[in-house]
């Protein structure tokens, strides 16, 4: 539901904007810019909330404030209404979203397993786009935007607000810190070298990523037709599903995931390319697959760099402050897309995101690798993690 109507729509939601209500490319992407900035800053409140209160309350809460906004983008008249209301979406989605499934998920699986249970959790993402975006194109094409928000946003809370009463729990039943060490000061953590390295190289893949995705559905909708772009969107997240599960079962025989990662950058470069130029059904439904395959796995990764990296005790808020900076990125892609766009067309607008994507793999291969977690030493697990010296306080 979040990634659905919150992520995967987004391109949807642009293209019935500016046919419907006669706003501009440049300003929904300012909206979409908007609504990932304040998603990112209240993410970190959400970290902070995860680690002192039970998630469920965090994620019924954050679904009763999503679902009020998507339900009145559709009778926003003004710019300034749909820049609101996406960043009132954005505050609702943060506590519904990555930070509170990735820390449950990293809570209750550890070593091998973690992988494999992030790479199914996170299939949701991919699922949002393969079941809701499609039928949401569809319904909004027919009965128009107006109509239909208000009935996303009832689908969005019944969903999200039972599921997470019902079967979402902070942590696994008996001792939740067995074999983790004295609590300690973060502050080494987010200041390494490759917590750093890793958040600079998220920005620039994540504004060539977010901004691909926001534009996929009007970029290939003009290039040929609305079922082909809604076709293009369906098949973005059918594909990432196969990667993300393909990537998790890799990272669970051994496959080192500083490598994985890079090659996933390399494809999502790839594939962005080919989109930029795509100007049949054929050429743009292969540069969306290509492409897809990059996102199963860049969006699965992040996670499980920083939690192999630095542990469980601090996750909720390292991962939280990586991904606040990291939506600069998420924010900018899509607007700054928007605006090469209106200057010129999508085949420089994807080259742009395609050359974001290689210099993000030249700055992750320069963060090196991964810092040893203390979780792995208490719990004799070393060899997970690069040898080297740990400093303890």
């Amino acid at each position: 539901m979040s990634s659905g109507f919150g992520f995967h729509n987004l391109s949807v939601y642009m293209n019935a904007l500016v046919d419907e209500r006669s706003f501009s490319v440049t300003n929904i992407s300012a909206a979409v810019a908007l609504m990932f900035i304040v998603s990112g800053i209240a993410g970190v409140v959400v970290g902070r909330l995860i680690e002192r209160h039970d998630v469920r309350l965090v994620m019924v809460a954050g679904a009763v404030v999503g679902a009020a906004a998507l339900a009145l983008i559709g009778a926003a008249s003004e710019v300034w209404q749909v820049w609101a209301l996406y960043a009132l979406f954005g505050v609702g989605n943060s506590g519904v979203s990555l930070v509170p499934a990735t820390t449950v998920v990293t809570r209750w699986f550890p070593g091998a397993n973690r992988s494999i249970a992030m790479s199914i959790a996170s299939t949701g993402l991919s699922a949002g786009g393969v079941l809701l975006a499609p039928a949401s194109a569809q319904v909004i094409h027919f009965f128009g935007v107006a109509t239909a928000m208000p009935w996303f946003a009832v689908v969005y809370l019944a969903v999200i607000a039972p599921t997470a009463l019902l079967l979402v729990s902070s942590w696994p039943p008996g001792p939740s810190t067995a074999g983790v060490p004295p609590p300690r000061d973060m502050g080494d953590d987010l200041h390494s070298r490759f917590f750093i390295g890793a958040t600079v190289a998220y920005i620039a893949l994540m504004a060539a990523q977010v901004g691909g995705i926001a534009h996929l559905f009007n970029h290939v909708a003009t290039a040929t037709d609305h079922i082909v772009g809604s076709t293009a969107v369906s098949l973005l997240a059918l594909v990432s599903i196969f990667g993300r599960l393909l990537g998790g079962f890799l990272l669970a025989v051994g496959f080192p995931i500083r490598v994985l990662t890079g090659v996933s950058l390399a494809i999502q470069g790839l594939g962005l390319g080919v989109l930029g130029y795509a100007q049949t059904p054929i050429t743009s439904l292969l540069g969306t697959a290509v492409f897809g395959l990059s996102v199963g796995n860049l969006l699965m990764l992040q996670p499980l760099l920083l939690v192999q990296a630095f542990g469980v005790q601090h996750y909720p808020r390292l991962f939280a402050v990586s991904h606040a900076c990291s939506t600069v990125g998420v924010a900018g892609g899509p607007l700054a897309m928007g605006i090469i766009h209106d200057a010129s067309n999508y085949s420089v607008s994807f080259g742009a995101a395609a050359v974001a994507s290689a210099a993000a793999l030249v700055v992750f291969i320069a963060a090196g690798a991964l810092p040893r977690a203390p979780e792995a030493f208490a719990a004799g697990r070393p060899s997970e993690y690069r040898r080297g010296p740990i400093r303890r306080r």
